[in-house]
């Protein structure tokens, strides 16, 4: 209740988002996203008047598990709350790995029904929102001089599935050059730190 924790909150329906603002405005503290939020496009502009984010999926609008609570999901609802901050995320395993086709079905959801996102601002939603949300746009987020950073280089157009990533930075460090690939795979799961190898 001081206001020393940002609040991230789980909610998929507009008037349970309505109501949680109303909530923090009462009680003086900060919502700064909203998870799941299927039916943010409802409510996009008190999102953007309040600075909050919207973290959602590209689609699996037509989900069968808690149906009432993503019976109002549009898979082009991307476009509409984007304006201020949109964040793609994803439950699955395999998405959480993909969040850049992620965003480009979403990109193609609105563009069926006529909205265009420019990939300039579509890329934020994987990197500079979710910065903003955590409170860490000041160090990662952006490609900016004195920023911490994970970079990836494609050899195309990041929202292609035919794109493929030719080097991957971790914490500064080239850890995957396709040029120069490794001997063996490798998990990813110690990339970025120094730990000396296993004898096993």
């Amino acid at each position: 209740m001081k206001g020393n924790i940002r609040v991230h909150m789980h909610c998929y329906r507009s008037d349970e988002m309505a109501t949680m603002l109303d909530v923090a405005d009462e009680f003086g503290f900060k919502i700064v996203a909203f998870h799941h939020a299927v039916e943010a496009y409802k409510i996009a502009d008190r999102l953007a008047d309040k600075g909050v984010c919207a973290a959602m999926w590209a689609d699996w609008w037509g989900s069968r598990w808690k149906p009432m609570t993503v019976y109002r999901r549009i898979c082009r609802s991307w476009t509409f709350p984007s304006a201020s901050c949109a964040i793609v995320h994803s439950d699955s395993g395999d998405g959480i790995q993909r969040l850049n086709q992620e965003a480009a079905k979403a990109m193609a959801h609105g563009r069926r029904a006529g909205l265009t996102v420019a990939p300039e601002r579509a890329i934020r939603w994987l990197t500079a929102n979710p910065a903003r949300s955590l409170g860490l746009q000041d160090q990662i987020g952006t490609l900016e001089a004195g920023k911490g950073a994970d970079v990836v280089i494609w050899n195309g157009n990041p929202f292609s599935v035919y794109a493929l990533a030719e080097q991957v930075f971790i914490d500064g460090a080239l850890k995957f050059d396709r040029a120069h690939p490794p001997a063996k795979p490798r998990s990813d799961f110690l990339l970025g730190r120094h730990i000396a190898e296993s004898p096993l």
